[in-house]
């Protein structure tokens, strides 16, 4: 078993807030630039995890919104929290380390902390 499937959400959201920390708040920053920035139509999120930046999607831009995560529990909450978004956003389990080939294609990749916990050659074997 992954150690990604045993964290609990509230635990990854927890730390990753705190004032210490900062990283929830550094990342939304991050997307909502990137959701923006990119005349693109489809996007892929990778370690969507709660799905922290997903508000920023401007839906009238956006045909596909792909979530990827390893943790099946963090994805029932991003559809939950999303559900409003359910026409384009499409949550799907995905170990980047062994099932690379599973993911979808995307216009815009938003990787922004899954390569340091994942690593680079896994990520590159996909995306290259």
């Amino acid at each position: 078993m992954n150690p990604w499937e045993e964290i609990s959400l509230s635990d990854y959201e927890n730390h990753m807030s705190l004032s210490s920390v900062n990283q929830l708040q550094a990342m939304n920053k991050m997307m909502k630039f990137q959701f923006e920035a990119y005349p693109v139509t489809s996007a892929i999120v990778f370690g969507v995890a709660g799905g922290n930046g997903l508000e920023h999607v401007n839906m009238k831009k956006y045909s596909k919104i792909y979530g990827i995560d390893i943790n099946n529990v963090y994805l029932n909450n991003v559809k939950k929290r999303y559900s409003f978004m359910e026409d384009i956003l499409e949550c799907k389990r995905i170990d980047l380390t062994c099932e690379p080939d599973m993911l979808p294609e995307a216009e815009l990749v938003i990787a922004n902390l899954v390569i340091e916990y994942v690593g680079l050659e896994p990520f590159k074997k996909r995306n290259s």
